[in-house]
């Protein structure tokens, strides 16, 4: 609590702090801080959404964000590849389309396969041993069949950058450089754009006073980098205090990544370095596939969703669970895992201004979910000594048997494939065959499901490169994008019933 109010008071501080420094500046800039506090102050989650990113990526969004009409022009030629793009595969299946966008994640690698003519097959094995596992199914399958298409995407690939340039080119240098890195970060820019107002207040009042906002919100930036490490480190002690639902937490996660993750096993070690090396994301310019029905730039791998992987001495914590993954769980199956439901709840209980913005994900997957079986819930708080004196929402009788339907329900978008591609690619990289053993203190697991991944790589000897480097990319900034999008681009209208996953969207990444 103390933190909390730390927190609120940083907010007041910050905002009058500017106010002081910008006393002697124009009316005009008076008037966009005044706005600002005015906005701040409906909702700080703004705020809090911007400073959770490090100070690279803060100081590029405030530098692009004193141009705001360059983000208007970047959106109106987004929206015209996006067009022409899904005009070249507008005659193929589903499945050939999503191939498509995931070979959009990597421009090179459609250079590679098209600067030369049509390959044969053993070319193309080739040049996929520079490109990281998850993209050799989709260029195998796509590279000759589909080469008439993705010529045609290399030449607007090449359209889209020759536009790029000649927009920013009349800006200074470190406007430049900022916008270059941002288009590393689509779900960053389209948010910018989709919210000008804001943009444009946070860049007029960055431009009076770079220096002092950086450093406030610098400060704010590791108060809530402080808060959840406290938050996270509650979450796991509560968790390893109850048996009964850290085991219920394996066994979802088992099934997420198994009916979500095309048959991932969750007990395969990774490393956390792993998952930020190769997440390529969807192109700024053709989006992410068309069907799904919400921002999903990254395909993540299922241990992004889970919150906690198995690294080479156990269960490792990273974060919450996502949105969407308390989705899955509470959409599919409300109430097979009381007892991990019960520690969501609680845990929003304990952690009410939470920033992983945890309590909207209970609210909307938990408290508004008309198929939890609210009885078992107060059953087991009251074996555990009513420890949540919140009263429960009304009992309401469960809709549903607690079973996955074999059939998608009426209400989801038709566009919808009726199956995932059969040459899906994987997001993570290949895992040791050996697993190291658990300690004895983590509950047991079920066995692991034999690897069904096709061999890849070619038989005959290459000199290329084993693997293509990728950036080191912070993680923390990871999360930030998911509560960005979360802040920024937030429905008009709360949601009233059981969270989705996006349309089309873990099932076929």
């Amino acid at each position: 609590m103390r933190m909390i109010k730390r927190c609120r008071i940083f907010r007041i501080s910050f905002l009058f702090a500017l106010m002081l420094h910008l006393f002697a500046y124009s009316s005009v800039a008076q008037t966009d801080l005044k706005q600002l506090q005015q906005v701040i102050e409906e909702d700080s989650t703004l705020l809090n959404g911007l400073a959770g990113y490090d100070a690279t990526v803060r100081k590029d969004i405030l530098t692009v964000a004193q141009q705001v009409q360059v983000l208007t022009q970047l959106k109106e030629m987004q929206e015209d590849a996006q067009n022409s793009f899904q005009h070249i595969i507008k005659d193929y299946d589903r499945d050939t389309q999503f191939g498509i966008y995931e070979l959009s994640r990597y421009p090179d690698l459609i250079k590679e396969l098209t600067i030369q003519g049509k390959l044969k097959k053993r070319d193309i094995e080739n040049i996929i041993l520079s490109y990281p596992q998850d993209i050799h199914e989709a260029a195998l399958e796509y590279g000759r069949k589909r080469y008439k298409a993705l010529a045609a995407i290399d030449q607007l690939n090449q359209r889209n950058q020759e536009g790029f340039e000649s927009l920013i080119t009349k800006y200074d240098e470190d406007f430049q450089v900022s916008i270059r890195r941002l288009m590393d970060t689509p779900e960053v820019l389209s948010t910018m754009a989709e919210n000008p107002e804001f943009t444009r207040l946070a860049g007029s009042v960055y431009k009076q006073y770079p220096d002092k906002m950086d450093e406030k919100l610098e400060v704010l930036h590791n108060q809530i980098k402080a808060q959840k490490a406290q938050e996270l480190a509650d979450y796991q002690e509560k968790l390893k205090e109850d048996p009964e639902a850290y085991q219920e937490m394996l066994d979802a996660a088992e099934q997420f990544a198994s009916e979500e993750m095309s048959n991932k096993s969750i007990t395969d070690p990774v490393t956390k370095e792993v998952e930020v090396v190769h997440v390529n994301h969807y192109s700024y310019w053709y989006g992410y596939p068309y069907w799904y029905s919400y921002p999903y730039w990254r395909p993540y791998p299922w241990y992004y969703h889970t919150g906690f992987y198995y690294g080479p001495r156990g269960v490792v914590f990273i974060g919450m669970p996502s949105y969407w993954y308390v989705g899955w769980h509470h959409r599919y199956y409300p109430n097979r895992y009381p007892h991990l439901t019960y520690h969501y709840y609680r845990h929003s209980h304990r952690h009410p201004r939470s920033y992983y913005n945890f309590n909207r994900t209970v609210n909307v997957n938990i408290n508004n979910n008309i198929n939890i079986d609210r009885g078992n819930l107060a059953r087991i708080d009251n074996n555990r000594g009513k420890i949540i004196p919140k009263q429960w929402p009304n009992q309401r009788p469960a809709a549903r048997p607690d079973v996955r339907p074999e059939t998608r329900p009426t209400q989801r978008p038709a566009t919808r494939p009726e199956t995932r591609p059969s040459t899906r690619p994987s997001t993570r990289p290949t895992q040791p065959s050996t697993r190291p053993s658990q300690p004895s203190t983590r509950p047991s697991q079920p066995s692991s499901r034999p690897s069904t991944r096709p061999a890849t790589r070619p038989s005959q000897p290459t000199t290329r490169p084993a693997t293509r480097p990728a950036p080191r990319t912070n993680y923390n900034n990871y999360r930030s994008n998911e509560s960005f999008r979360q802040n920024w681009s937030r429905p008009a209208t709360p949601a009233t019933r059981p969270a989705a996953r996006p349309s089309g969207g873990f099932r076929r990444r």
